[in-house]
């Protein structure tokens, strides 16, 4: 999912790179996004309306995947699963949930770019913030697992 929503749909909408969808969430006033979406023309906004259920199931691939992960390295580890674990796991799929969040705000403000709220354009910034942290985060803590599974002992 991430190969499809980040070189073949983000390119789409946004006619480049695709670093416009990424440079829209994290925009933080609701003038620039209006800027942004511009820039796209009608056809970057009926290409976000039509593929915007991948990043839908993105959203939830990605945090069933890191769960799972988290999940397995600990549980692999031999050890119970301790509380770390269990609440990077919920990390996870707290990021998920934020995602799903900042997906629905970002398609009420393609549609209505001039009626949506100023502060609600604020808030689905903040959002898309706090997921990609969450992601970060995560993705840190597996790194420490996988390193801790590989210590050598003497």
């Amino acid at each position: 999912m991430f190969v499809i929503v980040m070189f073949f749909v983000n390119p789409l909408i946004d006619g480049g790179d695709g670093s416009g969808v990424l440079e829209l969430q994290l925009s933080f006033e609701k003038n620039a996004g209006i800027e942004l979406i511009k820039s796209w023309g009608k056809s970057g906004v009926n290409h976000f309306n039509r593929w915007i259920f991948t990043d839908y199931i993105y959203a939830f691939s990605y945090s069933l995947f890191l769960a799972s992960l988290i999940s397995y390295l600990a549980l692999k580890k031999g050890k119970e699963v301790c509380l770390t674990s269990i609440s990077f796991v919920r990390l996870a799929f707290i990021s998920g949930a934020l995602d799903f969040f900042e997906n629905s705000m970002e398609l009420s403000f393609m549609n209505n770019p001039y009626v949506f709220s100023n502060n609600l354009f604020f808030v689905h910034s903040i959002v898309a913030t706090l997921k990609w942290a969450s992601v970060t985060i995560v993705i840190v803590y597996i790194f420490v697992l996988l390193a801790k599974k590989n210590e050598v002992h003497l």
